[in-house]
């Protein structure tokens, strides 16, 4: 019911998330490689099937995870439905409906074993068991796989519940205590042992991460989103916020808020039920400590989420940004909505219990149409995510001309460089219903492909570490420069040829009027042109 057409022949195409026939394995300078693994897995998966059939299982991975390991995992009583209650919300709201629009699969790949990392880490802190210390380390080695920054969100989980626990047990249970800090640097130890692999990397070249790269123009540009009618605060709350949606990206697509009195209406039973499930986890003495311990999350979830948007917590987000240091990579603040969501879903299925039991009390006639009615809650609250995400993102196939121009770099015996124009890292493609995405230049074509890292979000036009990339973009779009010091300049670079990709030059603000020399000859024309640097 989600995926619906995407499931259809094709690729989809939305954002940071782009599918070529060939999966490629390619890092950009100063990136971390914990992505090393998935990549490479991927990669091995497209020996056996064509790239669009490997997204295809990766989108029918991802929702299957995003919804079982939720009922599996979250510590929720089996009554009433209210583990499907919690699976459903876990798997249907507006944290994972932006991100997935986004193209942030790894992400939510992330996201999805937050509820198996935190079910261990509960496991942990209770037993003391080598078992749970090893199970947990496994889901936050794949959490670390797919996301750092969610790796660094469960870290800071596990680092407040752990040390509370020692901290509440070194004076009545020291046994218990030491034996959780003998678990705790042992498992740390494994930990950086199996993550050596960019670990390492990073910690001999830290002076070349992309983090360097963050400053506060980038807090600025990927601040928390604000709404017209519901402000900063009540966004987040709400479980929206993240930085595009003040983007001209965000008008591609439709919102449930867009029909606002339906969505309020919805809003307010759904966080009815939250809170009637607030008040049962509290009550309860089984599942108070719990209930605590998520209660505390959602709390600080959502402080850290608002960012330095416009609400009284935006002080104190920015002294995290100024005197934490690994704090700025966390640019993109709403990431920690991840946890607020976890929390709902905990809650809620409680409030569904608290609900039922209080039908069976009374005896109520028609409970099972009341509990039915509270179990599609989720998905009426963001009901834009049913029906393939209401079909906004259709499968696509990359035109012909592509794989034209690709055959002739191929059969080129140098392997020489090709520039990719438009000079952008991401691009409205015709082909792709004119939806933005990133620029799949460098993953379709087999050879070697110069394109721009200029992601032009905010005030930050660039901020790649690629010294290549940064002295190609000084010759291409330099000013009333010399046409053929340009294409010196880029044959100098080992690049022989430019594709041209005619839509989105034909539209662009950034002018390319070297492109008129007669040194270019063109080898291939269409939706993709080809040309030749000839040498003068």
């Amino acid at each position: 019911m989600i995926l619906w057409q995407m499931l259809k022949p094709g690729y989809i195409l939305t954002l940071d998330m782009v599918f070529t026939p060939k999966i490629k394995v390619i890092f950009s300078d100063g990136a971390f490689y914990n992505a090393a693994p998935v990549r490479y897995f991927l990669s091995f998966l497209n020996q056996f099937f064509d790239g669009w059939i490997v997204q295809k299982i990766v989108l029918l991975a991802l929702f299957f995870c995003l919804g079982y390991l939720a009922y599996r995992f979250l510590p929720v009583p089996e009554k009433y439905y209210a583990r499907y209650w919690a699976a459903l919300f876990y798997a249907v709201n507006p944290f994972v409906y932006e991100r997935f629009l986004a193209g942030h699969w790894t992400h939510l790949f992330a996201y999805a074993f937050f509820p198996p990392l935190i079910c261990y880490l509960i496991k942990l802190g209770q037993d003391r068991k080598i078992k749970d210390g090893l199970l947990f380390l496994l889901w936050l080695f794949l959490i670390g796989i797919f996301s750092l920054h969610f790796l660094i969100m469960a870290i800071l989980i596990a680092g407040f519940y752990l040390g509370y626990v020692i901290l509440a047990n070194i004076f009545t249970d020291r046994k218990k205590a030491l034996t959780l800090i003998k678990l705790l640097i042992l498992g740390g130890l494994l930990f950086a042992v199996a993550s050596s692999d960019w670990l390492t990397p990073y910690l001999s070249h830290r002076e070349q991460s992309v983090l360097n790269t963050f400053s506060a123009g980038n807090w600025e540009a990927f601040k928390t989103a604000s709404d017209a009618r519901l402000g900063t605060t009540l966004n987040v709350l709400t479980l929206y916020g993240f930085w595009g949606e003040s983007q001209s990206w965000a008008r591609y697509f439709l919102w449930p808020k867009d029909n606002f009195v339906f969505w309020l209406l919805i809003s307010v039973f759904l966080f009815s039920i939250i809170g009637l499930g607030l008040y049962r986890g509290l009550k309860d003495k089984a599942s108070r400590s719990n209930s605590i311990f998520i209660l505390i999350l959602a709390i600080f979830a959502f402080i850290f989420s608002c960012g330095i948007g416009e609400t009284i917590f935006k002080g104190l987000n920015l002294w995290l940004f100024t005197h934490i240091g690994f704090w700025s990579g966390f640019r993109d603040t709403q990431k920690f909505s991840a946890w607020l969501a976890f929390g709902y879903a905990y809650f809620g299925a409680f409030g569904l219990i608290l609900v039922g039991e209080y039908l069976e009390k009374i005896k109520f006639k028609f409970s099972r149409q009341v509990l039915a009615v509270i179990l599609i809650m989720p998905i009426l609250y963001t009901y834009t995510m049913i029906g393939g995400f209401a079909r906004q993102l259709q499968p696509v196939w990359y035109p012909a001309d592509w794989q034209k121009v690709n055959e002739i770099l191929n059969q080129d015996q140098d392997n020489a460089k090709a520039l990719f124009l438009p000079w952008h890292m991401y691009l409205s493609l015709d082909f792709n219903h004119n939806l933005v995405s990133i620029n799949p230049a460098r993953s379709y074509f087999d050879q070697d492909i110069i394109q721009g890292d200029n992601m032009e979000i905010g005030g930050i036009f660039s901020q790649t570490s690629n010294k290549e990339n940064m002295a190609v973009q000084q010759a291409i779009l330099a000013e009333n420069a010399d046409p053929d010091a340009t294409l010196d300049s880029l044959l100098a670079k080992g690049i022989k040829y430019v594709i041209v990709y005619q839509t989105g030059v034909a539209n662009d603000y950034l002018r390319y009027d070297w492109l008129k020399s007669a040194r270019l000859k063109a080898v291939s024309t269409g939706s993709l042109t080809l040309l030749r640097i000839n040498v003068k």
